[in-house]
């Protein structure tokens, strides 16, 4: 089976083919394009002649006064980004789900004795599931608190 490429495909190969070697397959069906297809030709040629030209060309070192301030600036913007906030619903759903554990709890655990089973107590039971409830939501969101936490933390020692 022949596969047809578009000549964008065959411009897209010929770029890849400057940086890293084609499987043979593809880079004998772009020779075959190639030797088919002058506008295709044209391209591939004027790539390498580009490429031969600035092959050996010296590229003046910028300034540095201009590296330092890029430097700075850059420095300045990544210590931006890396504080961020705990969204105010997250923290909301912590106290909101800690709150109402405490109280399931307290009132499940308030009939509790040594001969009680769990058939006995259906508080005790909502009390669980909703435990596990705030576990998961634990597990889940704090490591974004932490991560706020220690980006604060960078933020206010840079």
């Amino acid at each position: 089976m022949t596969t047809k490429l578009s000549c964008r495909d065959i411009e897209r190969l010929v770029i890849e083919g400057e940086d890293r070697e084609l499987a043979a397959e593809t880079r004998r069906l772009v020779d075959d394009h190639l030797r088919g297809c002058g506008r295709c030709r044209g391209f591939a040629a004027d790539r390498s002649a580009i490429r031969e030209t600035f092959a050996d060309a010296r590229w003046p070192a910028p300034p540095e006064q201009l590296v330092r301030a890029t430097r700075r600036r850059l420095h300045e913007e990544s210590a931006g980004e890396r504080v961020a906030t705990v969204p105010a619903w997250i923290l909301v759903v912590l106290a909101v789900t800690t709150v109402v554990t405490g109280l399931w709890l307290a009132i499940a655990l308030a009939d509790v004795g040594p001969e009680t089973a769990l058939a006995d107590m259906p508080v005790a039971g909502l009390a669980a599931v909703i435990v596990i409830i705030q576990n998961a939501l634990m597990l889940f969101l704090a490591p974004v608190v932490l991560r706020t936490v220690r980006s604060r933390r960078r933020a206010g020692s840079a």
